[in-house]
């Protein structure tokens, strides 16, 4: 369920804070970690409270997201998204052809982020992601911008979109893109 990279080597993470998707909705967030870390940092509890939070762990919260785990697994989400992700990165490759070792897109699974890098604005359309955000959006897409500079557009969509709707979300970016 978590993606990581290194440009060196792979490497797993300590400690992961999750947050927002964990119930799709309702607020829960967790501190998930090594167990040696874990409990060094949170000993036993003697019935009171160690850790508090504004979203500290609901019964029916964190019911909700053992269901929502448990639908993951079941719908193979991880495994179709990798799938999904494969096909995204074609339907790219469609607009953005590989000209050099760089490409302007990256993509880990069913996340991907497509850099502007240059901009030839046509009549009545601001370049750059922010510029896109509201064409995309007009076609039935919310895409974000992303980045220090805020030039890259960010493709997160859930993990139960349709093949049909990621094309179609390529698609409307390909026809509002004035950078290429």
């Amino acid at each position: 369920m978590f993606a990581w990279r290194t440009y060196q080597s792979r490497t797993v993470p300590d400690l992961i804070c999750l947050g927002k998707a964990l119930t799709g909705g309702f607020p829960l967030s967790a501190c998930v970690g090594r167990a040696d870390l874990m409990d060094a940092a949170w000993p036993a509890s003697g019935g009171e409270a160690i850790h508090t939070s504004t979203f500290l762990g609901h019964p029916v919260g964190c019911a909700m997201a053992l269901a929502q785990i448990a639908e993951i697994r079941r719908e193979k989400l991880v495994q179709r998204s990798a799938r999904l992700g494969s096909h995204l990165l074609r339907e790219l490759r469609r607009i953005f052809p590989v000209r050099s070792s760089r490409l302007p897109f990256a993509a880990l699974g069913l996340m991907a982020g497509i850099e502007i890098l240059s901009a030839r604005p046509r009549a009545g359309h601001h370049c750059g992601a922010g510029g896109h955000q509201g064409n995309v959006c007009g076609h039935g897409f919310i895409l974000l911008p992303e980045g220090a500079h805020a030039n890259v557009i960010s493709f997160t969509p859930p993990l139960t979109i349709t093949r049909g709707q990621l094309t179609d979300a390529v698609k409307a970016l390909r026809k509002i893109l004035c950078c290429f």
